[in-house]
């Protein structure tokens, strides 16, 4: 097994968890603590639901991203056409990084009550 697999495999596991923290947070309606800053007590969130309905559907889509990704480098769909496997993977990062922005506002917006 190459350590491409297994990064491949341990993307499509970080994919599986975020779905589930994406679902557990909406059926509980508590925050999970990995998506607060460390140290943060979530007893003094502001608006800890407007948290929850607006992550909820950016971290389910960035889990299913993160799933789909990996599988698709584990299966090695694109191994034949490398740019393209080349563009998923900044595509990725792309994606990731537009994630812990839109985190960073919610929790400045919703959870410390700064606009």
């Amino acid at each position: 097994m190459s350590f491409g697999m297994i990064l491949d495999l341990l993307i499509m596991a970080c994919g599986v968890y975020m779905v589930y923290w994406a679902v557990q947070m909406r059926s509980t309606n508590e925050i999970p603590a990995m998506l607060v800053g460390k140290g943060f007590p979530v007893s003094r969130a502001k608006d800890p639901e407007g948290f929850i309905r607006y992550t909820f559907p950016f971290t389910f889509a960035t889990g299913a991203i993160l799933f789909a990704a990996g599988l698709v480098g584990a299966l090695g769909l694109f191994s034949t056409y490398p740019p393209a496997e080349t563009l998923m993977r900044i595509a990725l990062v792309a994606v990731l990084i537009g994630y812990g922005m839109m985190l960073m506002k919610a929790q400045k917006k919703y959870l410390v009550g700064i606009k």
